[in-house]
């Protein structure tokens, strides 16, 4: 009995590598995209959970600064509000201060009496700058900036509002 291996049908082995090759190529690209893709979803979920807690934070100074009684307003210590929230002649806790703890990066709710801000009351945490400085016009305003970072993302807020209600 003859075979006739002209007739046979199927694919050599030269064939078999050459589409392997082209499979191992199109997989490599395909995980290169959908780790960028990936990498993206993650940046952008980490600035805005940034975000979100610099909003919180600012959002409850404000909220304390339009409970609080209008006053003049003297330039805070760096990294501080000073006694900017606290009612005049307020002793012990009803004396606010927010201030920023340069050693955990954490923005502290503490008491002006606490130079050394280490409060335990954390608004924010990777906050690398507060800023509380005085806004113009004629009715001064608290203006407060706050900038927040993490390994892949860096997001600044700022809020301008007027002690006892009120924004500029």
């Amino acid at each position: 009995m003859t075979h006739n291996t002209s007739s046979q049908r199927g694919i050599t082995l030269i064939e078999l590598l050459i589409a392997t090759a082209i499979g191992a190529i199109l997989l490599a690209s395909i995980n290169g995209l959908v780790k960028l893709g990936l990498d993206a979803q993650s940046a952008g979920r980490s600035a805005n959970e940034l975000a979100y807690q610099g909003s919180f934070a600012l959002e409850r100074i404000t909220a304390m600064a339009r409970a609080t009684a209008p006053k003049t307003l003297t330039a805070p210590a760096t990294n501080t509000s000073g006694d900017w929230f606290a009612p005049t002649g307020c002793i012990g806790a009803a004396c606010v201060m927010y201030c920023l703890n340069t050693v955990n990066h954490q923005l502290i709710e503490t008491t002006t009496a606490d130079s050394a801000c280490s409060g335990t009351a954390v608004l924010a945490g990777n906050v690398t700058a507060f800023t509380a400085a005085i806004g113009p016009g004629t009715r001064p305003a608290a203006v407060l900036s706050l900038t927040l970072a993490d390994a892949g993302s860096t997001v600044n807020l700022a809020s301008s509002v007027r002690l006892g209600g009120g924004t500029q």
